[in-house]
């Protein structure tokens, strides 16, 4: 028995992965965070009013500070 391409590629549901890492975003940051499927990005509303994109969460999470900081200091 042959194998057809990508028969032997292992593959898993990220989903609870996701799910998990944006429960975390949102209990740490006190956020809306989610994740992208079709962007492939993770995503997260701060403060209600201001939308930051990053490729990974722990990207995100900088993002999330640096707005709060900008917004702290003044800055637009």
């Amino acid at each position: 028995m042959s194998l057809r391409p990508l028969e032997d590629t292992a593959v898993i549901d990220v989903r609870p992965i996701q799910k998990d890492s944006a429960q975390a975003l949102a209990l740490k940051y006190g956020v809306l965070a989610w994740f992208g499927h079709h962007t492939r990005e993770w995503w997260a509303l701060v403060d209600g009013r201001v939308l930051v994109g990053a490729r990974c969460p722990e990207r995100l999470g900088q993002a999330i500070a640096a707005v709060r900081r900008r917004s702290v200091s003044g800055s637009p």
